[in-house]
């Protein structure tokens, strides 16, 4: 190469990391939009550079573009396959999407190349907690204590492995030692409440809540949760914002956790749609409420003429829309929604959103408002057994509502439905046990 040619091409490579560095200030002062411009300007210049693709897909995943920021970060680890940082972020983000399996693969790759990466080791025992590789969750865990014994993140991790193995008293050690190097950890509070409700001492569980919220009166999850461990003042409904706050969090892993939970009420709920259509209506108007990912979205679509589905979580409804099986999606509370729309519906579907309702009779008035004459409602709730609990509906510990037969068929009838049918159902296992269900199907007078 020629001297002039060696000049010209530092003075590219120059102009190339330069115009990267700028890309890379701007993402990190959160400006995702000007910052996916650049790196594009970047791989204009320089279309095999690991870092910018590396980069951009990392920008592309933070504003909602799944599948072009995994595309580019696969880009950048062919290009570079010794990429620890692109093999871990991809990692990071398939295990934000709950593709468990391959993260543990990424995560394997990435300790191959850095044995020591501390975080690596982290979030390899994150996913082996997940699935139920609990043994091996805590041998990493370890390891990663052992290279970093202040690290509050493993910590927190730890106490949460402990607790999995009914080692309360273990977890309960880490969940404090996580809190005194990050007291504003509010996750590990919850968790520490969650422990010592489990232990039996609902007193200090409602204390750590207490002073939880008083920190951070924002943390509805933990002010739901209060009311779920101090029954004196129950809450007719979760608020909105615990809901929307717990399904953006839930909401990447939400359709692999529930698969290994065997939930069922997807498809319950759509057989007794199509059983109870009349005979000659091939297609009808749905309305799914509460329609969350879209579990239900593809199994109502060969019998729907238009299918909409409301949600209050945007990050749960941007896995619905990828769907592609939804006519159209909206952010709203379900009974807002069906107040305000003019449309009206042969269906109205609820699966498994009334559990955060314990009063159900405003919800049921809107349901028969937005239904044609002789259309119906489908939803499922959680069972209480009268015997059990003398209330109409109960706020039970896990933040669910369970709801009794004798309310469920009143609030029915007040609203003017005809109560098809009631039937028991388990909708999933949790903790290795079936949750009692109650599938309902009434038809509008």
């Amino acid at each position: 190469m020629l001297a002039n040619e060696k000049t010209m091409s530092k003075n590219k490579n120059d102009k190339i990391a330069h115009n990267l560095e700028l890309a890379r200030n701007l993402h990190k002062s959160g400006q995702l939009a000007q910052a996916i411009v650049a790196y594009k300007k970047v791989l204009r210049a320089a279309p095999t550079h690991p870092d910018a693709l590396h980069y951009l897909g990392l920008a592309l995943y933070q504003t909602g573009n799944i599948n072009d920021a995994i595309h580019n970060i696969k880009r950048a680890i062919v290009l570079a396959p010794k990429y620890p940082d692109a093999l871990s972020n991809l990692a990071n983000i398939y295990k934000e999407l709950g593709r468990l399996d391959e993260a543990q693969t990424l995560y394997s790759q990435v300790l191959i190349l850095a044995p020591t990466h501390t975080n690596t080791l982290v979030n390899m025992a994150i996913t082996l907690r997940e699935t139920k590789h609990t043994q091996e969750a805590l041998s990493f865990i370890k390891q990663a204590l052992a290279l970093e014994p202040e690290h509050a993140i493993a910590l927190h991790n730890l106490g949460n492995i402990y607790a999995d193995l009914d080692q309360f008293e273990l977890a309960l050690a880490s969940y404090k030692r996580a809190l005194e190097l990050n007291p504003l950890n509010q996750n590990t509070s919850k968790s520490l409440a969650h422990t010592l409700n489990q232990m039996g001492r609902l007193d200090d569980a409602i204390r750590v809540l207490t002073e939880l919220i008083a920190r951070h009166p924002e943390d509805a999850v933990a002010k739901h949760l209060l009311a779920a461990y101090n029954p004196t003042n129950t809450p007719t409904r979760a608020s909105d914002l615990y809901v929307k706050q717990t399904f953006d969090a839930f909401s990447a892993s939400f359709d692999t956790s529930l698969a290994r939970l065997q939930y069922q009420s997807p498809t319950v709920v759509s057989e007794k749609l199509i059983t109870s259509l009349n005979s000659g209506a091939d297609r009808v108007d749905i309305l799914d409420i509460g329609c969350g990912t879209g579990l239900c979205g593809p199994l109502f679509k060969p019998v729907a003429q238009c299918l909409i589905g409301v949600d209050l979580s945007p990050k749960m409804l941007q896995k619905a829309s990828q769907l592609d099986v939804y006519d159209e999606l909206h952010e709203s509370e379900l009974c807002a929604y069906m107040q305000s729309t003019p449309r009206q519906f042969d269906y109205v579907v609820c699966t498994d959103t009334f559990v955060y309702f314990g009063e159900l009779q405003g919800a049921l008035n809107d349901a028969y408002r937005v239904l044609r004459p002789k259309g119906y409602l489908i939803f499922t709730v959680e069972q209480h057994r009268n015997e059990l609990v003398s209330k109409d509906y109960h706020l039970q510990l896990n933040g669910r509502y369970s709801h009794s037969q004798r309310y469920l068929r009143a609030a029915l009838l007040a609203a003017n439905f005809t109560l098809c049918s009631i039937e028991e159902t388990v909708p999933r296992i949790e903790n290795g046990k079936a949750v009692d269900g109650l599938l309902l199907l009434a038809q509008k007078q």
